[in-house]
């Protein structure tokens, strides 16, 4: 019979679902994280320009590991890398938690037959607008 046996031959089997990231491609990884999605009218040198401002690293290292350049990765690079990429991981969340509490407090507004504010008197806070948030007295400092 010829051809391979279907037993291991003394092999150990591989661990399942573990896989190690060499030190340049969780680099790599954790600045794609940063950069998150590009902005309208931004291109990739300007995402890795931002990363590199949050990150305090310089451009053309930013560049060198999201180009895979990089020969090796110091821990202190690492570090600021993981932090930065911790950030945005949770000002996302943030962002995502903000964005479904406004959206289930217009679903209150719609089931409880609210009518829509006037968005000419919206008040923009931040993404998201507020619809006649500058009437309300404690908005405002007020009594």
């Amino acid at each position: 019979m010829l051809g391979k046996s279907p037993e291991t031959l003394g092999k150990s089997p591989k661990p399942g679902g573990t896989t190690m990231l060499t030190a340049r491609a969780e680099a790599r990884e954790l600045v794609e994280i940063i950069a998150g999605p590009l902005r309208m009218g931004e291109n990739v040198k300007a995402a890795l320009s931002r990363v590199a401002r949050v990150t305090g690293l310089g451009d053309r290292r930013v560049r060198g590991i999201w180009h895979s350049e990089a020969r090796s990765i110091r821990a202190d690079e690492m570090d600021r890398l993981r932090i930065a990429a911790r950030d945005a991981r949770e000002l996302e969340l943030a962002r995502d938690e903000y964005s479904a509490v406004i959206s289930r407090i217009a679903a209150c507004d719609a089931a409880l037959g609210v009518p829509p504010a006037d968005p000419a008197r919206a008040v923009d806070h931040g993404r998201v607008r507020v619809a006649g948030a500058e009437d309300r007295a404690l908005a405002r400092g007020e009594a």
